[in-house]
């Protein structure tokens, strides 16, 4: 069977990040074909002008083209990561999130086209994400920022010589380009790389056990602003409890003010759920699907039953679910791919 889940109603924020995505990519696609150009030019003709969109430029004029095409990449990186953040915010489900993932990393882009997940840190404290060497994208992002490298300084080939321009501040301006480019697009192909990580993750949600913990968390009251882990949390432990149900005892109802709690040590197994249990879970689960439309959350669980749901619709509106740390857990402007 496919991983690639079909998603047949791609939400605004979806499409967003793809035309954000497929924007970076023309930025850097048009970057390394001018480089391409570039050195040819230098080798072949004697570094003399280049035709750029039916005008004519000066070869060693061409860094200033190269520094307005790394703008653009820093200006649609910069947001890109933004709304890649936000979107997380909305607890996306696993297929929604994979589904833009595999929306952009399947294009004909050489840049994305069969990018390996980097959502994992593997050099710390640098924050560092380790390019696989089956990664084919990354491949050709390191040929073009050798060819940048090769682009922006004042040399070409003559009859039989190299030759040199003797501007050596150019030679500066070409690290420094290809050091901005490297940052800003492990900005976004990070984020973009976290978006598959929220599947991955889903794939390990299988074990049908449950603790104190975990349900407690599921219990009322309900806040109106919750850290985005703890949600993620929730979101997590609800579909394990809809893959896997738990039988429902007959018990007295709970003393009042007491929610339904869950007895023993917060780290022991629940092996079944009260009624006024399962009504309170459900009545937590209402809150939530309503907060994250983005999670996909099903519509009918088992531990909601139509009249409670009924009941939830048409009582008092409730506030949406905010998260509070979308600000602070937003990546640090350090990570970078290697």
């Amino acid at each position: 069977m496919s991983d690639r889940v079909p998603v047949s109603d791609p939400s605004p924020a979806q499409r967003r990040l793809v035309a954000g995505a497929r924007n970076a990519e023309r930025i850097l696609a048009i970057g390394g074909l001018l480089a391409v150009a570039v050195v040819l030019t230098r080798l072949l003709a004697g570094g003399q002008s280049l035709q750029v969109a039916a005008v004519s430029v000066p070869v060693d004029r061409m860094w200033l083209v190269f520094t307005a095409l790394t703008a653009a990449h820093v200006f649609t990186a910069r947001f890109l990561a933004l709304q890649i953040e936000k979107y997380l915010t909305a607890m996306p489900s696993a297929e929604r999130a994979g589904w833009v993932f595999d929306e952009i990393t399947t294009g004909a882009n050489a840049f994305v086209h069969g990018l390996v997940s980097r959502a994992i840190p593997r050099r710390r404290p640098l924050f560092g994400y380790r390019m696989s060497h089956r990664d084919p994208s990354a491949w050709v992002a390191r040929g073009a920022g050798a060819l940048l490298l090769l682009a922006v300084p004042p040399w070409w080939w003559g009859t039989s010589r190299l030759h040199w321009g003797g501007n050596g501040w150019l030679v500066a301006l070409a690290i420094v380009l290809t050091l901005i480019n490297w940052w800003a697009g492990s900005k976004w192909l990070i984020g973009l790389s976290r978006l598959d990580a929220v599947r991955q993750t889903a794939r390990t949600r299988a074990r049908g056990s449950f603790t104190v913990r975990e349900l407690s968390s599921l219990l009322p009251p309900v806040s109106s602003t919750w850290p985005r882990f703890r949600m993620e949390e929730v979101v997590s432990v609800y579909r394990r409890l809809i893959d896997h149900p738990l039988p429902i005892e007959d018990a007295a109802a709970p003393p009042a003010g007491t929610r339904g709690l869950l007895d023993g040590a917060p780290d022991n197994a629940v092996r079944s759920l009260t009624d006024s249990q399962r009504a309170a879970i459900g009545f937590t689960y209402l809150c939530v699907q309503e907060s994250f439309p983005e999670a996909d959350l099903p519509a009918a669980p088992w531990f909601v039953t139509d009249d409670e749901r009924s009941r939830y619709q048409h009582g008092t509106p409730h506030e949406p679910i905010r998260i509070t740390d979308a600000h602070e857990r937003r990546s640090p402007w350090w990570e970078i791919s290697n």
